[in-house]
């Protein structure tokens, strides 16, 4: 789907087709912001026609999958821009967005809806004085609204980790290592994505090009600081993941030792009682084992050895009775 903006002297027109886009171009007095959402190859390829961009330009357009990049070509700059957004309950994706800028035009290249793209299409669409300031003010704008998408999703990540944290505290669930590698995945993810974007605006601030506006380039330093932000949000919660997953695994290990002390003592319990159940079990007729005070005697030796060795690994602590109740924290009344 083609449609555009195009500002000829204060008139502001919308247009979706190609001649009176092709009618725009031949004209150096008019601004122009094209863009092209889920267009089909031909329309693609007619871009490159009709504005003359470079065919590896034209071919990232069509094949999609590039990482965030700025690229400087004679007359224009090309820029990969992501997008975030949620899938779904827990699915996180991201949407491209390909620019092309110059001093006379905008050019937007997307396969998907792009909510803050199309929000801003409209609202330049009603302020004629956005699209005045030129296309670089309009990139600007654009970018901004698609750094902003980045937050909200960065919020819901640190408070499903602030939960993660309370929970590992207690007994292990496998759920959570589930969900713990999940949001590792994610935060590799949004790496991927910041990390390369901070170079992009980085460079659109420095005011290396001529298609940048100089006032412009202060506010692409604000998106560019934004995008710090949030890359040093994400290294904090990479090292807060990395350490409640260390957590969860120490306490899943520490479980395991527990359970092991537990059965080691129940083992240790019923070794002399198999001693005793062999030794008067044996059948050797020198032996009188038919006498009823031993059988007395082994009966009280059954019943009273088990509780004897129970009390002494109670007083102990080999139990972790103790142990838990030396640790265990008073109650104490919080302070008003």
């Amino acid at each position: 789907m083609i449609k555009a903006l195009i500002l000829q002297g204060s008139d502001l027109h919308r247009a979706e087709e190609r001649g009176r886009i092709d009618e725009a171009l031949r004209s150096s007095e008019t601004k122009l912001w094209l863009d092209l959402e889920a267009s089909p190859e031909e329309e693609i390829l007619w871009l490159g026609k009709a504005f003359g961009f470079h065919p590896l330009a034209i071919e990232d357009c069509l094949h999609r999958n590039q990482r965030p990049k700025l690229e400087d070509y004679e007359g224009y700059l090309f820029a990969v821009l992501h997008v975030l957004r949620r899938e779904g309950v827990s699915k996180l994706v991201t949407d491209e967005a390909h620019v092309f800028l110059s001093n006379r035009y905008l050019v937007s290249v997307h396969a998907a809806p792009l909510e803050p793209l199309n929000r801003i299409f409209e609202r330049s669409g009603k302020e004629p004085e956005l699209l005045a300031h030129g296309p670089s003010f309009i990139l600007h704008l654009l970018s901004d609204a698609l750094v902003d998408t980045y937050f909200p999703l960065l919020d819901a990540l640190g408070e499903e980790i602030d939960r993660l944290e309370d929970k590992v505290i207690g007994p292990p669930r496998r759920g959570w290592l589930n969900r713990l590698f999940a949001l590792k995945r994610e935060l590799v993810l949004l790496r991927r994505i910041i990390s390369p974007q901070r170079e992009v605006y980085n460079a659109l601030s420095r005011r290396e090009y001529p298609f940048i506006d100089q006032r412009t380039a202060l506010y692409f330093r604000d998106v560019h600081d934004h995008l710090l932000r949030a890359s040093e949000t994400l290294d904090s919660y990479r090292d807060l993941l990395g350490y409640i997953l260390e957590a969860y695994l120490t306490a899943a290990s520490n479980r395991l030792n527990e359970v092991m002390k537990r059965l080691t003592i129940i083992a240790t319990i019923f070794m002399p009682l198999s001693f005793i159940a062999g030794f008067f079990g044996m059948n050797f007729s020198a032996i009188p084992w038919g006498s009823r005070p031993l059988f007395v005697l082994a009966l009280l030796l059954v019943l009273l050895l088990p509780i004897v060795m129970l009390v002494w690994f109670l007083r102990s602590g080999w139990l972790g009775s103790r142990n838990e109740l030396e640790d265990r924290p008073r109650n104490r009344r919080k302070p008003y």
